[in-house]
C-alpha cells in the first residue's frame, strides 16, 4: 500500500510539473460546461494457465453539465475464442478537482452490470472507483490513463485495473 501512495505522489507531482513546464499552445481544454466526450481504448490479455486470449474493447461517453462534474456511460466487450464473449455496461460520474490545459486529473465511480454469453455464468453487478487523467495533445484530443478499483456486489475487491483511453472532445 505504501508503494501505491508513493506511486500516486509521484505522478501528481510529475503531472504538475509537466503542465506547468509546458508553453500554453491553445486557449482551453475541452472540459468545460456542454462538451461531449467520446473515450475508447482496444487492449489484450494473456492470463496465465489454462484460460484463453482474450481482446477487451473499452468505449465511452459523457456529457459534461458544468466544468467539474461529468456524467458517462461505458460499454466494454471480451471476446474469446468460440465466438463467446463478454460485456459490460457501466454508468457514471466523474469530478474534475483541478483543470490546466494540459493536464486534467479527475476521481470518479461507477456502477457495472457484467454478463456473458456463456450459459452457465451468471451476471454480476458491483461498482468501480477510479482516478484518471486527460492528458491534451491538442484542444479536443487527449491521451487518459485511469487507475481503478472494482467492487463486485458493492463490498467484495474483485481486484484492481489500469486503462489507457484516447479521448476526443466534441464542443
Amino acid at each position: 500500500m505504501n508503494n501505491f501512495k508513493l506511486f500516486c505522489k509521484i505522478t501528481l507531482i510529475l503531472m504538475l510539473s509537466i503542465s506547468l513546464g509546458f508553453s500554453q499552445s491553445f486557449e482551453q481544454s475541452g472540459v468545460k460546461e456542454g462538451n461531449i466526450k467520446i473515450s475508447a481504448s482496444l487492449y489484450t490479455q494473456q492470463p496465465r494457465g489454462d484460460e484463453d486470449n482474450k481482446i477487451n474493447f473499452n468505449a465511452q461517453i459523457g456529457y459534461f453539465f458544468n466544468g467539474n462534474i461529468e456524467t458517462i456511460i461505458g460499454l466494454e466487450t471480451v471476446t474469446r475464442k468460440d465466438n463467446e464473449f463478454d460485456y459490460t455496461l457501466s454508468p457514471g460520474i466523474n469530478y474534475y478537482f483541478y483543470k490546466t490545459l494540459l493536464i486534467t486529473p479527475y476521481i470518479g465511480a461507477k456502477f457495472y452490470y457484467w454478463n456473458s454469453s456463456f450459459e452457465y455464468i451468471r451476471e454480476e453487478r458491483g461498482a468501480s472507483l477510479y482516478v484518471g487523467t486527460h492528458l491534451f495533445l491538442n484542444e479536443n484530443i487527449a491521451v487518459t490513463p485511469e487507475f481503478g478499483v472494482n467492487y463486485i456486489d458493492f463490498e467484495t475487491n474483485k481486484g484492481t485495473y489500469f486503462n489507457t483511453f484516447l479521448t476526443y472532445f466534441f464542443d
